[in-house]
């Protein structure tokens, strides 16, 4: 069994460290944890109580290495990769056991992404019905085009089920409006380059956040639930009429795979393990969408709402709807500019059990779109709108697009 370094995480962390995330942590401490294994006279036991007895001359010294003009623009990836840091390191042990240590640095290599500026959302009838009740229901039929004039609606016929062999999957069974939010940032991932990614890669892609910002370890664990929940979700959509009615020279337009096919990997160095996934084909449903023009596109920055509000797992997914709506508001002349809370609930599976619940998520709505407005001008304006004296929704005001 791999043996864990003991190390005493109740020693203060100074400011640099706060702002590192629990992955680039547990990174620094595997670049730690060579000094233990480094041949001295010191047992074991004496390397690991005098890491952690100098831990805080190391975190202080670190910090004040790190801004100095020399690396103060440096990441935080490539800093502690930095022979610099390895030298500090080194030097404190060796000042606390007073022998000599000879050192191999370990070359920690990270995964290195492509950080998308866009988020892609697909957006078509499958997608926006493939939250309601849609697993192991068998063939969905879904009306895409509605009583064209030679013929009548265009149907497309849909399955999504598990794989017979799929393992035991934590959580709900249903796919929800969070797992379709992980999907698309999935495929946002994909588009700008990257078919390798990890779990926080995805959460900084569908909340906007930065490479150094905090991403607490059950985030990271609802992300590779869902991601392992497409992994054995099996789609298939027979899209032949609708490809016919858009004109498409298609005699037979089917598509059957995973939802996301990917693999699960262990990408591992000498003191280093991170879990990743290899996506071997493009999203499934995002082929869907791309081959019948049905994508929306939004500025990554958008999602970086953390002025406004918390993300959860209830925020999140809100985000991607009201950007969804906001987007067929710019491009549909025939679109209504109001949108009921109600509406909004229903489609992100919130259910509301009172009065303050529900003025509480009317609050967290209203926030992020002030910051639309004002910070990013996404919006030109909004407003809550009333029926019979009772608040129902938000008004949205945009320019729309031609």
């Amino acid at each position: 069994m791999k043996s864990k370094i003991e190390i005493n995480k109740d020693i203060p962390n100074n400011e640099y460290f706060t702002e590192a995330i629990e992955q680039e942590y547990e990174s620094v401490m595997q670049v730690i944890g060579a000094i233990l294994k480094a041949q001295s006279t010191a047992s074991l036991d004496e390397k690991r109580q005098s890491l952690i007895d100098t831990m805080p001359e190391i975190l202080t010294t670190s910090s004040e290495l790190k801004h100095t003009p020399e690396f103060i623009d440096m990441t935080f990836e490539d800093f502690i990769k930095c022979q610099a840091f390895k030298d500090l390191i080194v030097k404190a042990v060796k000042d606390k056991f007073a022998v000599d240590i000879t050192i191999d640095s370990p070359a920690i290599e990270f995964l290195k992404s492509i950080i998308p500026s866009t988020f892609y959302i697909t957006n078509n009838k499958l997608s926006n019905e493939i939250t309601k009740d849609f697993v192991n229901k068998g063939e969905q039929e879904l009306i895409v085009i509605r009583n064209t004039r030679k013929k009548g609606d265009i149907i497309t016929y849909n399955t999504l089920t598990y794989d017979d062999k799929n393992i035991s999957i934590t959580g709900r069974h249903v796919f929800t409006a969070y797992d379709r939010t992980v999907h698309n940032a999935v495929c946002s991932l994909y588009v700008a380059g990257n078919d390798t990614m990890t779990p926080a890669m995805v959460y900084r892609t569908m909340t906007g956040m930065s490479e150094t910002e905090y991403i607490s370890p059950k985030a990271l664990e609802t992300v590779r639930n869902s991601i392992d929940k497409s992994r054995f979700l099996k789609l298939t959509v027979d899209f032949t009429e609708e490809a016919k009615a858009r004109n498409m020279d298609i005699k037979k337009a089917k598509i059957e795979d995973y939802l996301l096919n990917a693999k699960k990997i262990w990408v591992k160095t000498t003191n280093n393990e991170v879990e990743a996934y290899k996506i071997n084909a493009t999203p499934t449903l995002y082929q869907y969408a791309q081959t019948t023009n049905q994508i929306l596109s939004i500025p990554l920055k958008l999602l970086d709402t953390k002025e406004a509000t918390r993300n959860t797992e209830e925020i999140i997914p809100i985000k991607e709807y009201l950007v969804r709506r906001i987007e067929i508001m710019k491009h549909d002349k025939t679109m209504s500019n109001k949108i009921l809370y109600g509406t909004i609930f229903e489609e992100v599976g919130i259910v509301i059990t009172d009065k303050k619940q529900k003025t509480r998520m009317r609050e967290y709505i209203t926030s992020i779109l002030s910051l639309w407005k004002i910070r990013d001008n996404y919006i030109n304006d909004f407003k809550e709108y009333k029926e019979r004296n009772s608040i129902k929704g938000v008004e949205i005001f945009v320019n729309k697009r031609r």
